[in-house]
């Protein structure tokens, strides 16, 4: 079993459930790297460790992808990500492209990028890392009938505190039985400005 210390988790956004969900929580997310190399190695070669299932407790398999995989399945409805999930796996993918578990180098370029990204201030002055956000029904889409999630607000617990959200972005999703699909993730302006042309109804 690995152990996971505690000071290398890296806060990215915390998330609190709807106001028109009766039971509803607050989530904390963090992002954590993996170690590059293993203590004991003396060449200091990049191990990934093999992901495992815990017993079927909670998951019955485990694996790494890149974030362009996981993002690419969701789209095609191959797996579920819930849109908290998949907005956050669509931030990262930028920074976390393919490459090489071998260039050890090129991947802690990578992880000093999301670094930066967690620390910079966007839209509102908030950093990444401490932005909140309990989305909001906006409308449904005229052309396919998904909903579009506001992020902006941080929940009426927070209200008047100077805690927000992401202001730029609006998360597309379709509700179903067996959960949220045909998840994406677009900019507010943009989807907003087409739906006022087509016709789109507010919710």
């Amino acid at each position: 079993m690995m152990l996971i210390e505690a000071e290398a988790l890296l806060p990215f956004t915390r998330w609190i459930t709807p106001t028109n969900i009766p039971k509803r929580f607050t989530t904390q997310m963090y992002i954590y790297f993996l170690p590059l190399h293993s203590p004991t190695s003396i060449t200091k070669e990049t191990v990934i460790p093999i992901p495992t299932s815990d017993g079927g407790l909670e998951h019955t398999a485990a694996l790494f992808a890149p974030c362009s995989t996981w993002l690419s399945q969701a789209r095609k409805n191959e797996i579920i990500l819930f849109p908290p999930q998949f907005y956050l796996v669509h931030l990262l993918s930028p920074f976390l492209y393919p490459t090489s578990p071998s260039v050890e180098s090129e991947l802690q370029a990578q992880r000093e990028k999301v670094i930066e990204f967690l620390e910079r201030e966007e839209g509102n002055g908030i950093k990444w890392a401490d932005k909140v956000m309990s989305p909001t029904g906006l409308m449904m889409l005229k052309s396919d009938g998904r909903s579009v999630l506001g992020l902006e607000k941080p929940g009426p617990e927070l209200k008047d505190s100077g805690r927000g959200g992401d202001a730029e972005r609006v998360v597309l999703v379709r509700f179903s039985k067996e959960g949220p699909r045909d998840v994406d993730v677009r900019y507010r302006k943009e989807v907003l400005v087409k739906e006022k042309g087509d016709g789109g109804a507010k919710l």
